[in-house]
């Protein structure tokens, strides 16, 4: 009851601050609003996929983004790695961005992680560098435990996989019962303004624009219905399995975490720096939880020094650290 009672609370002050959601125009799927020539769609399966491609002659980079996130998030990334010579590649997972949202499809990360596995097989992409933020993280490592031929060098960025205490606000409210009908009625361009504020450091770098892109891809069909099924299927202790396997990894891995995000806590970074074997973590201060977004200069800086062998300032494990 309690739950209900908090959702039911934050319903109405939700109400009160942004309006009713059942007056959003949604906009179709498989259209782009303001597409430019590095937007491209491809069917795998049932699903119409949405990628950019920033096309180079040097190795391929492959950027995933995290939970109600989109290619959008790489924008200020992928054009520094492009310039660096690199093959850069973008996707939108299915139920995000401008792919296809199908209502009664599986959206847990195992699924996500084999269509993206699919997808990349229909690119003929393998032994990338994969680049995953949050959720992009932990299909990172999932792909880099069962298709170990696709990654030829790992980059997590505030990843998910381990447990913690508390999830993000918003998926827990993604999980309290009738929160599909709250999400429509409630949601609004304020929404995703209230939710960036709290995965930045720095508030005042939450542009306009970068409000309005994610609320574009938010207003497409079915995303809202996509996000909260992607939320309830978070189950930590499916994914115990894997979790135990992270020491197995192989792969050169380049961790960087923002040092104050309050979504996923930098001693997840620790772990997985004491983790993976072949490691080093790169911690950016005064930063949140999209490293990409709010420092993109600096974290597209550090995958190319990385990707070059370059010295990587490694923060290493604080002293003491037993866990």
């Amino acid at each position: 009851m309690r739950n209900i009672f908090r959702l039911v609370f934050f319903g109405t002050l939700c109400l009160v601050l942004g309006g009713c959601g059942l007056f959003i125009k949604h906009i179709p799927q498989g259209q782009i609003m303001s597409p430019t020539p590095v937007d491209h769609f491809i069917k795998v399966g049932d699903v119409n996929f949405h990628y950019q491609e920033y096309p180079g002659k040097g190795e391929n980079v492959f950027l995933l983004h995290g939970f109600a996130s989109s290619t959008y998030t790489w924008e200020g990334v992928a054009p520094y790695l492009q310039k660096q010579g690199y093959h850069v590649w973008a996707l939108d997972m299915k139920g995000f961005g401008w792919s296809d949202k199908p209502e009664d499809a599986k959206y847990d990360p195992v699924t996500l992680m084999e269509e993206v596995n699919q997808w990349m097989d229909v690119m003929g992409l393998e032994d990338v560098t994969f680049v995953g933020n949050s959720l992009g993280g932990a299909i990172a490592v999932l792909m880099t435990l069962e298709h170990p031929e696709k990654i030829g060098r790992m980059v997590l960025i505030d990843a998910a996989s381990y447990n913690q205490r508390e999830r993000p606000f918003v998926i827990r409210m993604a999980d309290m019962p009738f929160s599909r009908g709250f999400a429509k009625l409630f949601f609004g361009r304020w929404a995703i303004k209230w939710n960036m504020k709290r995965v930045f450091y720095y508030a005042d770098r939450v542009t306009e624009e970068k409000i309005d892109a994610y609320y574009e891809r938010m207003r497409t069909h079915g995303a809202l219905d996509a996000q909260i099924s992607v939320a309830r299927s978070l189950d930590f202790s499916i994914f115990e399995k894997y979790i135990g396997r992270i020491p197995e990894i192989k792969a050169k891995t380049l961790i960087i975490w923002g040092r104050e995000d309050k979504w996923i806590p930098l001693e997840n970074g620790f772990k997985f720096r004491k983790e993976i074997a072949d490691s080093i973590i790169a911690v950016i201060p005064e930063c949140g939880h999209i490293p990409q977004e709010e420092y993109p200069e600096r974290t597209a800086g550090l995958i190319a020094d990385f990707m070059q062998n370059k010295p990587v300032d490694d923060v290493g494990i604080p002293v003491g650290d037993n866990n």
